[in-house]
């Protein structure tokens, strides 16, 4: 896949999970050449996997090069003129545009090109149409019209789209910023607060649908009331957490890229203490802390506890703008014990009474009810099942914060924030039994992880997969033989450079379809390609021949992909994993595919490849 848009996740690979919300948005893409997709917001807390999805769904439309345009813009929290926004959002979109149409990746930083390169890119495609929309937009700039430069920008994407019978998607990142940092005057006076608003009707388009979102829950919920009245953006709360499955996941995948070698027990351990959110795996996993450990349960937990106290780090600097900029809003003790109290009983709902009796009653109702608004406009506690019940935030990290911050001065009490991070391990293993027994539990669901696992370990070493031709079930039919065999025997000396676990295929014009896990390997002139369908079934409920079927029209799509490269394909070896096996039906007729066929069983014969240098060593606590 191209990154036409340079990610700030980074690495793509460390794009991780969020595999239930990716599939929600593209069938959601599917529907706009329907016309049929609804303008949406997608809401939740900073760090949380918003930028990562929008930014990976621009780069998946621009590799598709299909019916839909995609347009991405990140509103800063900085003070600007109108004008100077309004030639950055069409400068913006205008790069991406013919950025789309001429397949030329975005320069460095994804910032906007010149007007000079622009005017020359839309003169090579001979698009008259894109001159005369930028001649009439720099016409406003130099007449500093900047109300009619702003109108005139927002409608462009549909403009442009509609020209070619095509559709444009509109991913608006941080959009409440729009009505703080905006003013219609360079002197930074007149706020230009209603901004959104101008979306009014557009965010009702059919052509040029909508995707905003927002790290401010409650400002966000705010604003849409005003704004966009009548229910016209769909609300999709996106939790930062990942599934148990997909955080331990994420664990191995940053432990690898940071170079830190975990056992199995550490790495359940990390996905544990962070409830499964990649920004904390990954804010853990990077400490700089002269004594961080990852050799064993007590030092990820010292490591931990550091970073939840260092006043520099990344997980407090997140926290803290939310909590000081909220409690400066409230300014007095009582918000802070409200906080406390429902951030350490978290996960119960508390009536306003309720909430009454914790500060002694000294507030009215009216008053207590405001603060209450106040908290939960900053996304530090969260409204329940009703306007009269409150219940704090479900992030046991957060929970650690405040009260390092605050339990002191409140309770005259100072957490022991090492200690009670023990407590919890302690008591989860408790209720699981054992750390290994829940680690067992997660990989029987984990099958997708266990091949990447297998994989990545000969990547890093630089050697063939070991041991390749005997992880396959015995052939059913001589059909296709010798081509087999020639795959195997291709395989078994290849490697394998890159590995990809949820690939989405790119191949231009054609619908989305995704691999469970890829391998690729390539040199001056050819490509290779080793492609997983991966099923966690057992003898009653085996791959059916319609998923057996869907897989090799995917095989057919990954080589029409490495077509595009301009290189020889080698092979592209095909390989269906199914936990417990097939049924002889559907297996026969993948062999007589070409298809290799294992299980569960086969496929680990090599039991080293379920760990790093020492990742199957139990590491003691």
């Amino acid at each position: 896949m191209i990154y036409a848009f340079e990610e700030r996740i980074g690495d793509p690979s460390l794009f991780c999970g969020r595999k239930q919300q990716m599939a929600l948005l593209m069938n959601w893409v599917d529907m706009i050449p329907k016309k049929g997709a609804k303008s949406r917001a997608l809401l939740g807390r900073r760090k949380c996997g918003k930028t990562a999805m929008m930014q990976r769904l621009f780069n998946i439309l621009w590799n598709q090069n299909g019916k839909v345009i995609p347009f991405y813009l990140e509103v800063q929290d900085a003070n600007q003129s109108l004008l100077a926004f309004s030639e950055e959002y069409y400068s913006t979109f205008m790069s991406q545009y013919l950025s789309f149409k001429t397949r030329r990746v975005l320069p460095l930083n994804n910032r906007p090109w010149k007007w000079e390169i622009l005017i020359e890119m839309a003169r090579e495609i001979r698009n008259d149409s894109i001159l005369r929309h930028i001649d009439f937009f720099r016409e406003d700039l130099e007449k500093e019209r900047a109300e009619q430069a702003f109108k005139f920008a927002l409608t462009v994407p549909g403009e442009c789209a509609g020209l070619e019978n095509r559709f444009a998607l509109v991913m608006i990142d941080e959009i409440q910023f729009m009505t703080k940092y905006i003013f219609y005057d360079k002197a930074y006076q007149i706020q230009a607060y209603n901004l959104p608003g101008f979306y009014h009707g557009l965010v009702e388009s059919k052509l040029s649908p909508m995707l905003v979102a927002g790290s401010y829950v409650g400002w966000m919920v705010q604003m849409m009331r005003e704004m966009f009245v009548g229910g016209r953006l769909k609300q999709t709360p996106i939790s930062p957490r990942l599934t148990h499955e997909e955080g331990l996941d994420a664990v191995y995948r940053y432990a690898e890229f940071y170079n830190r070698a975990l056992s199995d027990e550490v790495a359940v351990v990390i996905n544990q203490l962070t409830q499964s959110d990649p920004f904390y795996i990954s804010t853990l996993l990077r400490s700089e802390w002269e004594e961080q450990d990852f050799s064993s349960v007590e030092g990820v937990i010292n490591t931990l506890s550091y970073e939840i106290r260092n006043r520099r780090g990344e997980l407090f600097g997140t926290w803290s703008e939310y909590i000081f900029s909220t409690l400066k809003t409230v300014n007095d003790q009582y918000a802070k014990k409200i906080l406390l109290f429902l951030s350490k009983e978290r996960h119960k709902e508390w009536t306003r009474e309720e909430i009454s009796t914790q500060i002694d009653n000294q507030l009215e109702d009216r008053e207590l009810e405001d603060k209450l608004r106040i908290l939960e406009y900053g996304d530090l506690i969260a409204q329940g099942s009703s306007n009269f019940r409150y219940c704090g935030i479900q992030d046991d990290i957060l929970d650690l914060i405040f009260r390092d911050l605050y339990q002191d001065e409140i309770d005259r009490v100072k957490p022991n924030i090492a200690a009670e991070l023990t407590k919890s391990v302690a008591a989860w293993e408790r209720e699981k039994k054992s750390l290994m027994g829940a680690l067992n539990e997660l990989k029987g669901k984990m099958m997708e992880l266990i091949v990447s696992r297998s994989l990545n370990k000969y990547r890093k070493t630089g050697q063939p997969i070991a041991h390749f031709q005997e992880r396959f079930r015995p052939l059913l039919t001589e059909v296709g033989k010798e081509t087999r065999e020639a795959l195997l025997t291709a395989c078994s000396k290849s490697l394998f450079d890159e590995i990809w676990s949820n690939y989405y295929l790119q191949v231009p014009q054609t619908t989305q379809l995704e691999v469970d896990v890829l391998a690729q390997g390539s040199d001056a002139t050819s490509c290779w390609a080793l492609v997983f369908e991966i099923k966690n079934r057992d003898e009653k409920h085996p791959p059916s021949m319609a998923e057996a079927q869907l897989f090799l029209k995917k095989c057919e799509r990954l080589k029409q992909e490495l077509a595009l490269q301009g290189k020889t394909i080698r092979f592209v070896c095909p390989v269906y994993l199914s936990a417990q096996g097939f049924n002889n039906e559907v297996e026969t007729w993948l062999h007589e595919q070409g298809v290799l066929t294992t299980d569960l069983a086969h496929w680990e014969r090599d039991s080293a490849s379920l760990s790093y240098e020492n990742g199957s060593n139990i590491s003691a606590k």
